[in-house]
């Protein structure tokens, strides 16, 4: 059985790194059921924009026109799909990445793109991410002055060589950054990003957001052994967050067969809360498989309730940061939902065949 000690500590930025994680790995745009007119309409305009992201010599000439207007033209380089949570837009992305016919673009995630830069320096991130035909960026999420600045000098980058991005949020445009840091001083920062997309707004009910309001399981459903398996408790989980950066979760979940976390109550302290959301986003993003239980007191609850936003103290959870925390806790539902699913009542938990990316190096 695994340790969490022994876990690898390095950031992926290999070529490997940059394409859809293997939730979304095989994903296709045919494949996206609308249920809201919204959604018919951004799966046509994402089908659309992304059949035009050819290849130069290959792009019809109408496309690299628009591609050097200004962006107060109706054609825009970029394509933001706002929405809420668990209505298809990073499904609508990656089949966007799989749609559009040529070999130059890259799939990558707003923490991320931050912290890739943060690591190659941004000549060397626009060298493997910006000089392309097209980004598909995740999760846009504007969260201080210097993302922001980073971001906005990558998308300059990106759309002066004639590329074009897609992105995701759950914030539009004008609201981001709001209740985070004073957003008033770099508006003109984000106007100038935003005026670059075409902006949808998808909505549509949380296809998660049943599981999202369930509960923590219990400590006898976790299971005892399996391939790659770590067993740890909250606390030892969190030692271990706080001593890496979150930009190495990736390479180390993605050695797991899974994770089994016993103990898990209410977070009191914001950073960690936040360090939570990048590690359960990798790890849906990856299809790692988590197994979460609460303390043994009443109903296996833990210090924290059984519902899964209580591991967020609501002194934040209702603050500027609210919409990460309920994006988590979506997504950890549809988690434990899959790991219920996989060993249920302490079976041993088998392996969960997903798609292998190659490692990176240090």
């Amino acid at each position: 059985m695994l340790r969490l000690e022994d876990l690898p500590a390095f950031t992926r930025t290999d070529a490997a790194a940059f394409t859809p994680p293997p939730r979304f790995g095989s994903v296709a745009l045919d494949s996206f059921v609308a249920h809201v007119p919204s959604q018919a309409r951004a799966k046509a305009r994402v089908r659309a924009f992304a059949e035009g992201c050819g290849d130069a010599a290959a792009a019809p000439p109408w496309w690299r026109r628009a591609l050097r207007r200004r962006p107060s033209d109706d054609v825009r380089p970029g394509l933001y799909l706002d929405g809420g949570f668990g209505v298809g837009k990073t499904h609508l992305l990656a089949a966007a990445y799989f749609l559009a016919p040529s070999a130059s673009k890259r799939f990558v995630s707003f923490q991320q793109l931050v912290h890739v830069i943060g690591v190659l320096g941004m000549d060397a991130a626009h060298e493997r991410l910006a000089d392309v035909r097209l980004v598909c960026l995740d999760e846009f999420e504007l969260d201080d002055p210097g993302n922001t600045l980073i971001v906005k000098t990558f998308l300059a980058h990106v759309f002066a060589r004639g590329g074009a991005v897609i992105t995701t949020s759950n914030t539009p445009p004008e609201a981001q950054g709001r209740g985070r840091f004073n957003a008033e001083d770099f508006r003109r920062e984000i106007q100038s990003i935003a005026a670059r997309f075409e902006i949808l707004t998808i909505d549509g009910p949380d296809a998660r957001r049943g599981d999202a309001d369930g509960r923590l399981m219990l400590p006898h459903e976790l299971p005892q052994a399996g391939p790659a398996l770590v067993r740890t408790d909250w606390h030892g989980l969190f030692s271990h967050l706080r001593r890496h950066h979150p930009s190495r979760y990736r390479a180390q979940l993605e050695v797991l067969g899974g994770l089994a976390v016993h103990g898990a109550e209410r977070l009191p302290d914001q950073n960690d809360a936040l360090r939570l959301v990048h590690f359960i986003d990798t790890l849906y993003d990856l299809r790692v498989p988590l197994w979460l239980a609460g303390g043994e007191g009443a109903g296996g609850e833990g210090a924290g309730g059984d519902r899964l936003l209580d591991l967020f103290d609501a002194s934040y959870r209702h603050g500027a940061y609210a919409r990460k925390y309920d994006r988590c806790a979506s997504r950890l539902g549809e988690v434990l939902r899959e790991a219920r699913a996989l060993a249920p009542e302490g079976a041993e938990a088998p392996r969960l065949e997903r798609a292998a990316s190659p490692a990176g190096s240090p």
